[in-house]
Parts: C-alpha cells; sequence; structure tokens
C-alpha cells in the first residue's frame, strides 16, 4: 500500500507510541509521500481545569507545548516525509477526525494504549476516530 498523506495524532507524553506509529506510516507511504503530525490539546475541554487555569498560564503552556511538538516532529519523521505540524484544542477524537477531513488525509496512523475495562464500556479516542473517520485508521499497539 502507497499512501500519499497521512495524519499522524501524538502524546507528548509517550515518545515510544509515537515511533511505533513513525514506523508503520514509513512502511504505508508512498517514497513521495508525507506525514503530518497532530497534536490535540484538550485542557479546555476539561471544564474544571478550565476555569481555574490562569490565562498566563494557558499561554505559557501552549508556547512549551507547540516547541515539543515542532521539536518531536523534526526528531521522528524523516525530511523528506515532513508535512506539516498541526495543533488543535478540542476534543481529541473531534479534531482528528476533523483535520482529516480538511488535509484530505488518504489515512490517520495513531497509537491506542492497551484499553482498560472502563473504555470497553465508554469507548476511547482510537474507537471513536475508526467509527466517525472519512479515510482508513490503522491503530498501532
Amino acid at each position: 500500500m502507497s499512501l500519499k498523506h497521512i495524519l499522524m495524532p501524538v502524546d507528548l507524553a509517550f515518545n515510544e507510541l509515537v515511533e511505533r506509529e513513525v514506523r508503520m506510516a514509513l512502511k504505508l507511504l508512498d517514497d513521495d509521500g508525507v506525514i503530518d503530525i497532530l497534536f490535540v490539546d484538550d485542557t479546555a475541554s476539561h471544564r474544571r481545569m478550565a476555569i481555574t487555569a490562569v490565562s498566563d498560564r494557558l499561554t505559557e503552556k501552549h508556547s512549551a507545548t507547540e516547541l515539543a511538538v515542532h521539536a518531536m516532529f523534526d526528531a521522528v519523521i524523516p525530511k523528506q516525509h515532513r508535512g506539516r505540524c498541526i495543533i488543535r484544542n478540542g476534543t481529541v477524537s473531534d479534531e482528528v477526525v476533523a483535520q482529516a477531513k480538511k488535509s484530505n488525509a488518504d489515512a490517520i496512523v495513531m497509537a491506542s494504549a492497551k484499553p482498560k475495562f472502563r473504555s470497553y464500556l465508554l469507548g476511547s479516542n482510537a474507537a471513536k476516530i475508526v467509527r466517525h473517520a472519512t479515510c482508513s485508521v490503522f491503530v498501532v499497539r
């Protein structure tokens, strides 16, 4: 399979999962294909946190997050396959699906942690993305 454009959601807390995502994406990617990485900041979607957060702290956190996402992008995506580095705010599953549509991605390659019992009942981000994405979704464990 050779894909031209892959969207890869990332979580800064799980570098080892991001490395697995990249390996999978590179196997699927065409020689001249690109990988966009997407980080979704879901801080505002957690109401209690958003109410108590100070504006300066949010701005500082956003700047630090932006630097970290760009550093990860440069470190893990081979230069010839670098697309865009995207940061969105909101609910992870909704933003991934929306960005895949907006970017006209051929596929989403994402990691999923081992599920806990409650995620079988409530559904995980990966499960929601698989159900709602209009492109292929590859889930890496």
